[in-house]
């Protein structure tokens, strides 16, 4: 009985990892202004742009940082 009860344990979880999609858009909100849909790689091309112009990642400009990648994945700033 508990080879059977691990074994549906493992069969439930294989399935689960391969039933849920790695590239799966999560989203990026913000307070006031809604969110919009981000996957790992564009989120990382938002990061990677703001770094290049200029935004830092200091504690205290976080929220500058968040609201550029916010508005790049939203599709309001040129790459």
């Amino acid at each position: 009985m508990r080879q059977f009860i691990l074994m549906t344990i493992l069969a439930v979880s294989v399935v689960t990892d391969f039933s849920t999609p790695s590239a799966a858009a999560q989203p990026v909100c913000i307070r006031g202004s809604g969110c919009v849909p981000a996957t790992q790689p564009s989120y990382n091309s938002c990061f990677q742009l703001a770094l290049a112009r200029g935004e830092s990642v200091t504690v205290g400009e976080s929220r500058r940082l968040r609201w550029f990648i916010y508005q790049c994945l939203a599709g309001r700033i040129p790459m």
